[in-house]
């Protein structure tokens, strides 16, 4: 039986965040206790991210068939499945930072927010761009379901399987 690691899915998450050293680096702690600690932390967006995958479309395979104790799924996940997948990852980890655009409103006087920035435009920006990832991740999705999952051709109704 063919399987697939989680490790692939880190892999490619950790290449879309590799600019986020906080992500993978810990007070305290070894480089690999940090790679431990961030592995744990994909392993949690990959189960949303499967959760919301599949929400989102019906797979002809069981993403819940997993071996936990190898950290795998009992089949072979295609490299479309991988990218969808851990773009949804992407999304969950930059909704997480949405609670990071607090304002620093107590610092500054009125005068100096309105002529140095504002802290509302710059969330407004940031959720328009989570939401313009969101829905191009949509999109992929529905490609996704529209197609056959191993040779990607377009998937087409049997009519004749339905009664008149």
């Amino acid at each position: 039986m063919s399987t697939t690691s989680f490790e692939k899915f880190y892999s490619r998450f950790f290449d879309k965040i590799e600019k986020d050293v906080d992500f993978f680096d810990y007070y305290d702690h070894t480089s690999k206790e940090s790679m431990e600690i961030a592995q744990e932390r994909a392993k949690s967006y990959l189960n949303e991210a499967v959760d919301i995958f599949t929400l989102k479309c019906t797979p002809t395979v069981d993403f819940f068939d997993i071996d936990s104790e190898n950290d795998c799924f009992n089949f072979t996940v295609t490299s479309r499945e991988i990218e969808i997948i851990t773009r949804i990852m992407y999304s969950i980890y930059l909704e997480r930072d949405i609670s990071n655009l607090k304002p620093i409103i107590n610092s500054l006087s009125a005068t100096d927010i309105k002529s140095l920035f504002s802290p509302a435009n710059d969330r407004k920006t940031f959720e328009s761009l989570l939401n313009w990832y969101k829905s191009k991740t949509d999109v992929l999705i529905s490609n996704y379901a529209a197609r056959d999952r191993l040779t990607n051709k377009r998937k087409s109704i049997e009519y004749d399987n339905y009664e008149s």
